[in-house]
């Protein structure tokens, strides 16, 4: 099978962004991601193990505060399951501040 790359970068309403990450998980637990850009068009079969980076950043640049969010997710045919990773929790809620 021959390299296939699809590149993706936009600025979009928050909502679009949601219903593409919505889209994403949906095809995740199908096992399968079918992605289009105009003409191009990639297929993936994601499988156990799965690498999840992910990379937060707020910064304050010339007055403004740029913040970013990065995901990665890679995997490989036939790679071994490993043992459980770091804990990682996502959610809504700021934590508690201690006292």
């Amino acid at each position: 099978m021959a390299s296939q790359q699809l590149k993706v970068k936009s600025k979009v309403a928050l909502v679009e962004v949601i219903k593409h990450l919505e889209h994403l998980v949906t095809s995740l637990k199908e096992g399968q991601l079918c992605i289009r850009k105009n003409d191009e068009v990639i297929n993936l079969k994601p499988q156990d193990p799965v690498t999840l980076e992910l990379e937060a950043e707020a910064k304050l640049e010339k007055d403004n505060l740029r913040e970013k969010l990065v995901i990665e997710l890679k995997w490989k045919k036939g790679e071994a399951v490993p043992m459980e990773g770091d804990s990682l929790s996502i959610s809504h809620l700021e934590p508690a501040s201690e006292l």
